[in-house]
């Protein structure tokens, strides 16, 4: 799965029905047919980037969990880098691009399972991620508790999700001002493409850091990505990364690195560590 982006998506409250809001699997099979197109905006280009820098900048061990792996993106980067990956997709359409992508190459594992049911052994992998596919869970709060039992002792995790700041200020600047708090007092919002609509969970970077910090995770660091969203709007942010966009990705390095400017992130993301064994 993907994460969602605040140019197409809706606060669950306003005018949508609870049942034209499904589940999240159904958008993403849609998704599928051309997902590689998808990361083709530079806005998403821009985040997933951003997101891989700072993942890979971890240097996890051998094993990798990829917890809605999707067609396999990042599945793919991390086995050409040597890693075993097992990857988890819900998704049909998703799982059957994975194995068409990567069915046959030694070291990849497709479970096609969300995460609520999938069993991966106790301490068995160096480090687990999920791009933007936690928060279309049912309880992201107990996705990563169940994803730190799968780190060995010192393993990382890596989890991106939306930002409710950034949508709530895209929804006043749209003069949706009651959505907007709405949507931040329920932290949820509707994510919509190709005519389907799917609930998902936002978060602020406290409350990302506390769920981190429940799970028993330790060295937490929650760092806002695309922050340029909020600072200069959506048009600005796409004019800036059309015109350099190796320029505006290091502008977004330096923001992401500013505390207060950490919920202003259009994703959240996440990186953490199991505590390693004590020497004692």
């Amino acid at each position: 799965m993907a994460v969602g982006s605040p140019i197409d998506r809706v606060s669950g409250e306003d005018g949508v029905a609870p049942s034209a809001v499904g589940p999240a699997v159904a958008l993403f099979d849609e998704l599928a047919v051309d997902y590689e197109d998808h990361f083709r905006v530079l806005s998403r280009r821009a985040y997933d980037d951003l997101a891989w820098e700072a993942t890979t900048a971890l240097d996890p061990g051998p094993r990798v969990v990829d917890v809605g792996c999707g067609i396999g993106r990042w599945a793919e980067r991390y086995l050409a880098a040597g890693h075993q990956v097992v990857g988890i997709e819900p998704s049909p359409a998703m799982a059957t691009g994975a194995r068409r992508r990567l069915g046959g190459r030694p070291g990849f594992d497709l479970r096609q399972v969300g995460i609520e049911e999938a069993f991966v052994e106790p301490s068995s992998v160096d480090l687990a991620i999920g791009m933007g596919s936690v928060q279309y869970s049912a309880d992201p709060v107990g996705a990563l508790a169940r994803m730190t039992g799968w780190l060995v002792p010192g393993g990382t995790l890596s989890v991106l999700v939306d930002g409710v700041v950034a949508l709530c200020l895209e929804l006043c600047r749209s003069g949706r001002a009651d959505e907007a708090a709405r949507c931040a007092a329920e932290r949820r919002g509707v994510w919509e493409q190709h005519g389907r609509r799917a609930a998902m969970h936002l978060f602020d970077r406290e409350a990302l850091a506390t769920a981190a910090t429940s799970a028993g995770l330790v060295d937490v660091e929650v760092r806002g990505l695309l922050v340029g969203f909020s600072l200069l709007g959506r048009h600005p942010l796409d004019a800036a990364l059309e015109q350099d966009y190796e320029r505006q990705l290091d502008r977004e390095r330096g923001w992401s690195a500013i505390p207060p400017f950490t919920d202003l992130g259009k994703q959240l993301l996440l990186t953490a560590r199991r505590p390693p064994v004590s020497a004692g």
